[in-house]
């Protein structure tokens, strides 16, 4: 039986390997970072020393994600954004590659009539970047014109993409509540798992973000909360460790707070989910 591999967004303030200070201090497993500033154009550069150093103090955890900025929006109906966004994530593809992560994560975005031909455009050129690295699409909140709040949009990006099967998704818990799905209800569970199927499959399914949802059922708003503290709570974990499919895939939690709040909450996910105690 596998193990599932789960772990905090942690910080690389200051150092690179701040990210293993903290994932040590949480108790973590798998790690998600961001690379540069989440909403600032301007990229960080790291040097070989540091990368190295990254790579080289790597230990045991994994799998280790890059989360994308969240200025990239490949959909935009503004042009200039989407050049700016195609080529801010070509590098944040290569930093990751860079760093030995294993995954890349990114909202799709929206915004232009022809959003989905737009991404899918930009991901088969960047796809020829990845060697390796893979990609994985983010379902999201439903907020403002932003593709991706269910499966069959994230499938007809894939689809727009050029040998887009070499895609992957990330599925986010928060944002599949504030678009509608009720996971706190056990049947929904059946119900996503069998529009996955019919979709994007379930082998592209790569990754998680356990987040609790600030936000009530439907109301796509991209708000996470601390475990215990939102609008999903522990029944949601409940149901995702009876499922035989989403209890095996690792993921990270993306909760808000200092490295104790975050902590205390990956601590509370692993109890419910029987990882503890």
């Amino acid at each position: 039986m596998r193990y599932m591999k789960l772990g905090l967004h942690v910080s690389i303030a200051g150092k690179l390997t701040q990210a293993y200070v903290e994932g040590v201090a949480s108790n973590s497993e798998s790690l998600q970072i961001f690379s540069t500033s989440p909403r600032m154009w301007r990229s960080r550069k790291f040097t070989n020393e540091e990368i190295e150093e990254f790579k080289g103090k790597r230990g045991n955890f994994g799998p280790i994600a890059v989360h994308a900025s969240y200025l990239i929006n490949l959909g935009s109906k503004d042009e200039k954004v989407r050049i700016k966004s195609r080529q801010a994530f070509k590098e944040e593809v290569e930093r990751s590659k860079a760093l030995g992560a294993d995954y890349v994560i990114l909202h799709p975005g929206g915004g232009a009539d022809e959003a989905v031909t737009f991404i899918g455009e930009a991901l088969s050129e960047v796809l020829d970047y990845a060697n390796g690295l893979k990609i994985l699409l983010e379902n999201v909140a439903g907020e403002g014109n932003k593709i991706g709040k269910n499966f069959t949009e994230l499938a007809n990006i894939i689809a727009a993409t050029k040998d887009g099967k070499r895609l992957g998704v990330c599925f986010d818990t928060c944002h599949a509540f504030a678009a509608g799905y009720d996971l706190r209800e056990k049947e929904t569970w059946h119900i996503l798992k069998r529009e996955i199927e019919e979709t994007v499959g379930l082998d592209s399914i790569r990754f998680l973000h356990l987040n609790d949802c600030k936000g009530d059922l439907g109301s796509r708003l991209d708000r996470h909360a601390n475990w215990g503290e939102g609008y999903l709570g522990q029944a949601t974990i409940t149901h995702l460790s009876q499922d035989e499919f989403f209890s095996q895939i690792p993921g990270v939690l993306e909760t808000p707070g200092d490295l104790n709040a975050r902590t205390l909450d990956l601590s509370r996910c692993r109890e419910w989910l029987g990882l503890e105690g």
